[in-house]
């Protein structure tokens, strides 16, 4: 492996044991919501929570926003952790703007959608899918961040 994909590889890791679950019940660590996480009733909505709260870097709130099926992660694992995880995923999706581009289904995953996000820096432009699931009491949460796809291509 060389060493320019390195940075590659720990974001891949970062993202992929956040979503991880593990495999036995987890005990709940976080508490409920802080003031301004509402229960985001589409996927869109999820999305849109998840960039603006990254655009602000409140990791905190991220974190009751990206989860699984069973329910956000921030109620999963430590708070110190849990902001690692964001701070990581916010720098990756730093923008000037962006706009949803499309959601649709994902095969085989009735809970799921992909929603799709243009984000624009500068003069360049990428484009970014979210795979977004629905939790406990029909809220949407951000499982995947396709995070490889916002980075800047080397040449």
């Amino acid at each position: 492996m060389r060493p320019r994909h390195l940075p590659v590889v720990v974001l891949a890791v970062l993202v992929a044991s956040a979503a991880c679950g593990g495999g036995s019940a987890r005990q709940v660590v976080g508490g409920p919501a802080p003031a301004g996480v509402g229960a985001a009733m589409a996927p869109a909505a999820a999305v849109e929570q998840f960039m603006g709260f990254a655009a602000q870097q409140r990791y905190t709130e991220m974190g009751y926003v990206f989860g699984t099926a069973r329910g956000p992660l921030a109620q999963q694992q430590a708070p110190a952790r849990v902001n690692r995880r964001m701070q990581a995923i916010a720098n990756v999706l730093r923008h000037d703007t962006y706009a949803m581009t499309g959601v649709v289904p994902v095969p085989d995953r009735a809970d799921a959608r992909q929603v799709t996000v243009q984000l624009r820096r500068g003069q360049r432009t990428v484009t970014v899918p979210f795979i977004v699931v629905q939790g406990p009491g029909g809220r949407w949460l951000v499982e995947v961040v396709d995070l490889e796809a916002a980075m800047p291509r080397r040449t």
